[in-house]
């Protein structure tokens, strides 16, 4: 499954598109041939949110990203809908909110 995910992350960006990887466990994309696939797609996503993350996580995605010390402390307090997102080299806070239309859609 992975070497298909890969390849298919590959293919859509090569051809313009693209696509959505989401995991609640970011050590699930990591834990296959020393982190190849899951390194992998991370390079081939241009805009990464990462919202509130244990310990664990966090220690694995501090070896293939780049986060300072400050995005390491961050992802552990976030709150419901804050993200941490890398946007090319920016690493930017952002806060997600439901429009008044879409609360009513899940209510």
């Amino acid at each position: 499954m992975a070497s298909f995910i890969y390849k298919i992350f590959k293919t859509i960006r090569k051809f313009g598109g693209s696509a959505v990887a989401i995991t609640q466990d970011i050590s699930d994309l990591f834990g296959l041939q020393e982190g190849a696939y899951g390194k992998s797609i991370l390079n081939n996503c241009s805009i990464k949110s990462f919202f509130s993350l244990e310990e664990e996580n966090i220690m694995v995605l501090e070896k293939y990203a780049n986060i300072s010390e400050k995005e390491r402390i961050e992802m552990k307090s976030l709150k419901r809908g804050e993200s941490l997102m890398f946007i090319g080299e920016d690493h930017i806070l952002a806060k997600i909110e439901a429009s008044e239309y879409e609360k009513n859609l899940i209510i």
